[in-house]
């Protein structure tokens, strides 16, 4: 996202695009975690809608833009199947 030039820092994209605070990354890294499915999917959803914004004004600027954000969108979509997978194939669900 700061390469695309969509947010300036990772402070920025924490609350701007993750509705976290600032230091939501760097907690992550330091408990060696990642994101919450919540999280990955408000990004996802926010990636998706601004991905249509952009390649609805049809300029090339834009349209490249909106590939890289539907990148990211398929790569968060991708880490909460995972994510989701693990938690319906643990053991003790799987008993139910």
């Amino acid at each position: 996202m700061i390469g695309s030039g969509a947010v300036r820092n990772t402070p920025e994209f924490c609350r701007a695009w993750l509705g976290r605070s600032e230091g939501y990354i760097r907690t992550l890294r330091n408990h060696g975690t990642g994101p919450s499915v919540e999280t990955l999917a408000i990004c996802s959803h926010k990636l998706g809608h601004y991905a249509e914004r952009l390649r609805a004004t049809g300029t090339a600027e834009h349209g490249n833009l909106a590939l890289q954000f539907e990148r990211l969108k398929g790569l968060c979509d991708q880490t909460i199947a995972r994510q989701a997978e693990a938690v319906w194939r643990a053991p003790e669900r799987m008993s139910a």
